[in-house]
């Protein structure tokens, strides 16, 4: 067992990591918060440098991932596409949402493709409160939605009209079964389709397609391109959550990556609705073909993590936890039992949030959206 191996192991060595991706947030969120200016002088700059700031912050997850709990995450699709396309255009991503650890994964694939800094997500309203982290989404633009469509039809619009000049290449992840995919969920998924006649699907919930219908509306000549990202872990007896990346529990992760031109997409309300279930009809296929295969179908990408992860994580731990170490060691040297009371308590404190975050993401946990009553924009769709 290797020394890596073995710091895994040690608990002190976790909360050390903790406290870094922690107050390197907030350290983030200040040197953000001294490019506000930027903003109404050149917005454009103001988005450029931000881009690269969050980097710093958000390569902290994907690399704990990777490095730190040894996920092994394989790609397939068309190798052809990720040459011609990967980080050369605006995207639309659209994901599944099987395990708490979807969007991490995909993380880990926009930042193989080299966009992670330029990454966007549709999130929860209350995620924008999370010290560090969701502070980064504020600075970042992101769109906030409190899932109550009178209120978000609006805010998803301003959002789209804001980001459609974005000067670096985006990808806007989009989970369009709206909630994490729970067997109660999926129940009332499944009952929903046979009341209406709709297609049931076998490894997803039935997608939400108002807030799809509405970015269309305003992405139809400024994004290029949909990515289809179908992600799966097999050979699990339970999907992954952030507890087990936090135990440092290694986990398969596979990929399935398909561009589709924009412009090929029907153009009515109705049409576009029927185009969605259809994509997730095809998202059940490609699972199934896993199923069956241990494998996606397409090739397996060359698309590997870049060193960049290791030298920011590498460049933290030396600002931030060798100094703590050794003011740690200087005040029990000198006996200055207080002040290093109060550094311990304030590691530990640091951990216990972590780790009730970290509960508090796990599906059987999560909210009841997914549990009322499901609209579409038509009727039936055969």
């Amino acid at each position: 067992m290797g020394l890596f191996s073995l710091l895994k192991r040690s608990k002190v060595v976790f909360i050390l990591l903790v406290f870094t991706f922690i107050v390197s947030g907030l350290i983030v969120n200040c040197l953000q918060l001294l490019t506000v200016p930027l903003y109404f002088a050149n917005k454009r700059l103001f988005r450029i440098v931000n881009t690269k700031l969050v980097y710093l912050h958000w390569c902290i997850l994907p690399w704990s991932l990777q490095s730190w709990a040894n996920y092994d995450i394989r790609v397939f699709g068309s190798q052809e596409d990720i040459d011609r396309y990967a980080n050369k255009e605006h995207a639309l991503c659209l994901l599944n949402h099987h395990c708490d650890l979807d969007w991490m994964i995909g993380w880990c694939l926009v930042e193989r493709l080299g966009m992670l800094g330029g990454v966007k997500a549709i999130m929860k309203d209350i995620a924008k409160f999370l010290p560090g982290i969701g502070w980064t989404f504020v600075f970042m633009e992101y769109p906030f939605l409190t899932r109550r469509w009178e209120n978000d039809e609006k805010k998803l619009e301003a959002a789209c009209k804001n980001l459609l000049d974005y000067p670096v290449n985006m990808p806007l992840c989009l989970f369009a079964e709206g909630t994490r995919f729970t067997q109660e969920k999926y129940l009332k998924s499944v009952e929903f389709s046979k009341s209406r006649g709709l297609p049931v699907l076998k490894h997803h919930l039935f997608p939400r397609t108002k807030g799809f219908c509405l970015l269309m509306k305003f992405m139809r000549g400024s994004i290029p391109a949909i990515y289809d990202i179908t992600i799966l872990c097999p050979n699990v007896s339970e999907q992954p959550t952030l507890m087990d990346v936090v135990n440092a529990k290694p986990c398969q992760a596979d990929i399935y990556f398909r561009r589709l031109s924009l412009s090929d997409l029907p153009e009515s309300d109705e049409a576009l609705t029927k185009w969605l279930i259809e994509l997730y009809q095809n998202k059940d296929d490609v699972i199934e073909y896993h199923i069956k295969n241990g494998k996606f179908p397409g090739d397996k990408i060359k698309l590997s993590k870049k060193p960049w992860m290791d030298v920011v994580v590498f460049i933290w731990v030396l600002l931030l936890v060798i100094p703590v170490c050794f003011a740690m060691v200087y005040l029990a040297y000198t006996g200055a039992w207080l002040t290093l009371g109060l550094i311990v308590l304030v590691l530990f404190v640091t951990d216990q949030l972590f780790m009730c975050l970290a509960r508090e993401t796990e599906s059987k946990l999560g909210s009841t959206h997914g549990l009322e009553p499901i609209t579409v924009k038509e009727k039936k769709t055969n």
